[in-house]
């Protein structure tokens, strides 16, 4: 192991960049992982280096929800991992023993996932709430698939909670989440499914991955109306004036679930919206369907290469942002050296 550890650190809002720090501490009961990828969230980590989300950021601190990374080395009393597991979303550091906050903090050469099960077993104290969201996936698994497979498996355990079986859904969005959410959608028997976006070429790559039809954002509601109205629509774009837009879609009765995290304050007017409609803001539940997601970009349901457009090496981790910033990508993926 190396002295010290490389990562993305951000220091104030658009500031950012790779710095050396301590290596992670390893106790009895966490494992060192050596990162192989991490995906860039398009909107979580954009508002976050941008210091728009809406929790508030801290700095300095450490990005990347979304980590791949390998068991290098156990603690002597890890029963769950092994040498050469490979496991979803590890850390740089255990969040208890971080030199500074981290926002899941899987933009780092080197990692720690805590063997939460044994230290239950074991009636070991800790202050820390137990992460349930980490997945050991089969050790052949592509690292680049795994990551991407995050994305995937979050929009998946939203979608399949709900009956839209032979159901008229809308999605607002192309990025990787409303893609994949028109993919879902049709997978699981909707009779029709309308993808919403801004730019034309998305709105293709969406028909490719299961829309029935692809709109222009300026002539969703015409085209909703003479569908019928949506039974359910799925807000993917993170722009808070499309909730509203979203909402008055639906038919009476209908279901509109929010999975991006607005970029501002949403205003609506209910009197103008649905009777009897339903607003849901999204809870993910990624670590159930995590395996079955990889089986199915294994088995070429979905496509990955269709979703990942850019890939780059930790180093140039910044050229990434910087083409997330000018929508070039659907989803990029960072590696790091072997």
């Amino acid at each position: 192991m190396h002295k010290h550890v490389l990562a993305y650190v951000m220091d104030g809002p658009g500031r950012g960049g790779l710095e050396e720090l301590p290596d992670p501490t390893i106790g009895d009961y966490d494992v060192a992982v050596r990162m192989l990828a991490c995906g860039v969230c398009s909107s979580t980590d954009k508002m976050l280096r941008l210091g728009t989300f809406s929790l508030g950021v801290t700095y300095p601190s450490i990005l990347g929800h979304e980590s791949v990374g390998r068991v290098v080395r156990v603690g002597d009393r890890v029963r769950s991992y092994q040498v050469g597991d490979l496991l979803t979303r590890p850390s740089a550091y255990r969040p208890d023993r971080a030199p500074m906050d981290m926002y899941w903090g899987g933009f780092a050469e080197q990692g720690v996932v805590t063997d939460w099960a044994a230290l239950s077993e074991d009636r070991q104290t800790c202050e820390l709430r137990p992460r349930s969201d980490q997945v050991r996936l089969p050790g052949s698994t592509d690292a680049v698939r795994a990551a991407l497979s995050i994305s995937l498996s979050e929009t998946f355990s939203v979608i399949v909670r709900h009956d839209i079986l032979g159901k008229t859904v809308a999605v607002v969005g192309t990025g990787v989440a409303g893609l994949s959410f028109g993919a879902y959608a049709k997978m699981l028997g909707a009779a029709q499914v309308i993808a919403v976006g801004r730019r034309a070429p998305r709105l293709e790559l969406a028909e490719r991955l299961g829309a029935d039809r692809g709109v222009l954002a300026d002539d969703a509601a015409s085209a909703i109306a003479e569908s019928g109205g949506a039974d359910f629509v799925f807000e993917a774009s993170g722009q808070a004036k499309m909730i509203a837009h979203a909402y008055r879609w639906l038919k009476p009765g209908g279901h509109a679930v929010v999975y991006s995290a607005p970029d501002s304050p949403t205003q609506m007017d209910l009197f103008k919206s649905p009777r009897d409609a339903t607003l849901t803001v999204a809870s993910t539940r990624e670590a159930a369907v995590l395996p079955g997601v990889v089986r199915m970009l294994d088995g070429g349901v979905i496509n990955p290469d269709e979703l990942v457009t850019h890939r780059y090496p930790f180093s140039e981790i910044a050229a990434a942002f910087e083409a997330i910033e000018r929508g070039e990508v659907v989803k990029a993926v960072i590696t790091f050296s072997q």
